[in-house]
């Protein structure tokens, strides 16, 4: 997906691409006539509800306020109500009584409850045979678009929040916020750096009684790619393209912080406040996504392991110029029929591309290559690992098996050696350190 940003490019290319494992793909693009910017269909006023699906999921939005109202899982015959949209808490400027304030390493908001950016959004529906997508506009400093597309069990939303206004002398701390119905008795999940998945409870601490002072930024946890919530039947997960604090301050909801500007110093060594103005004076825009997956809870990890894994890992996008030999055409005029079925003016979207994987053979499902790398002269390291926890999914926990000896397609396995997770030295080099205990054992 090519986007037109900052530079006043009148529109978007999108087509789909496909890259083998452990290895890339090549595609031409090329404007065979100027023409005109693509006007995407929109979504007609009174439509009684609006909508977009695929074959997996369909999204519906309120009508009157343009929000995220239900999601359906059309797969397994079920829904949720979801609520989503944006909101600020005000950041704290500390006081005589409470001096503390909000700032680059503390989060700390003056209130419990945040405020709407807006209690409606505009909205525009756009819908293609390779997208399905809503517009909503929240405010001049808050978009997002929420996208379906064909194969995908997940709804993609791509936020873009900043320049936050501050005129009005308030810090701003903005979140994305889900509420829905589910009885999840202060109980959340965070992962830890995209792997151990962990029980978080809501004004609780596992080792300690705590003594709950800050009811929002005290149930923070730090979330590197997935956060979720849960009954006994259903899970709602939400995946992040990187790391950002995330909490469920009341049962049913989940929040994600996007972004903050701030006005004061919080006395922790930086000596400036949380202000960064920018290229141009006005403040900072951020653009980010994040993916909803809506499944049973006995399936879910089935979905949002290898998922995430794609948002940590997904392909770079690499661009340059000039015609390049052997290359697949892909032109304007053939993209701007893809809604309606037409082939348009360019090459067919079948012609060949030029293609290199390092794999002869996919990897096992749930088994990621982690690291492939130089280790000496004709000798590799390569790191693999299992994307399953155990007992978390009924077949994805399973032991893998793999044959590295035909597994690679650019060079021959000879031998291998086990190392420790290091790869400094051999596994059975490794000596652990044994010590005794305050319980002895």
């Amino acid at each position: 997906r090519l986007r037109g940003g900052a530079g006043g490019a009148p529109g978007e290319l999108l087509f789909q691409a496909w890259a083998p494992p452990l290895g890339f793909s090549t595609f031409g693009v090329k404007q065979l006539s100027p023409g005109h910017p693509w006007d995407p269909p929109r979504w007609p006023s009174g439509d009684p509800e609006p909508q977009i699906e695929n074959e997996h999921l369909r999204v519906l939005f309120d009508p009157v306020t343009g929000h995220l109202r239900e999601i359906q899982n059309r797969a397994k015959g079920f829904s949720l109500p979801v609520f989503q949209s944006f909101y600020w808490y005000n950041a704290s400027a500390g006081d005589a009584l409470s001096p503390q304030a909000s700032g680059a390493y503390i989060f700390r908001p003056n209130a419990s409850a945040p405020f709407p950016v807006a209690k409606r959004a505009a909205t525009r529906l756009l819908k293609t045979a390779l997208v399905q997508e809503l517009h909503q506009n929240f405010s001049a400093w808050c978009s997002q678009v929420l996208r379906l597309r064909p194969g995908q069990p997940f709804l993609e939303l791509e936020w873009t929040v900043g320049p936050i206004p501050v005129a009005d002398g308030l810090g701003k701390e903005v979140i994305s916020r889900f509420e829905t119905p589910l009885r999840t008795a202060g109980r959340f999940y965070t992962d830890s750096n995209g792997r151990q998945v962990l029980q978080r409870r809501r004004d609780h601490r596992p080792t300690w009684n705590l003594s709950q002072s800050e009811p929002v930024a005290g149930n923070y946890y730090p979330v590197n790619t997935r956060i979720f919530i849960r009954d006994q039947k259903v899970q709602l997960t939400v995946l992040t393209d990187r790391s950002q604090g995330g909490s469920s301050v009341l049962d049913g909801s989940l929040e994600l912080m996007l972004h903050r500007r701030l006005l004061n110093d919080d006395n922790r060594g930086v000596g400036e406040p949380l202000d960064e103005p920018g290229d141009d004076g006005r403040g900072l825009v951020v653009r980010g996504r994040h993916r909803l997956l809506l499944d049973t809870v006995a399936a879910a990890a089935d979905e949002h392991r290898p998922r995430a894994q794609e948002m940590v890992t997904s392909p770079h996008v690499v661009l340059a110029p000039g015609p390049g030999p052997h290359l697949r055409q892909v032109s304007w005029e053939g993209l701007r029929g893809c809604g309606t079925g037409e082939a348009g003016g360019g090459l067919p979207l079948t012609a060949p591309s030029p293609q290199f994987s390092g794999l002869r053979r996919p990897l096992p499902p749930g088994l990621h290559l982690l690291s492939l790398e130089p280790s000496g002269a004709g000798t590799l390291l390569l790191r693999l690992e299992h994307l399953f926890e155990r007992g978390e999914s009924h077949n994805g926990s399973r032991p893998l098996t793999v044959d590295l000896t035909t597994l690679f397609s650019a060079f021959t396995i000879t031998s291998v050696r086990e190392m420790a997770l290091g790869g400094d030295i051999p596994l059975h080099s490794v000596s652990r350190l044994l010590w005794t205990t305050a319980t002895g054992t």
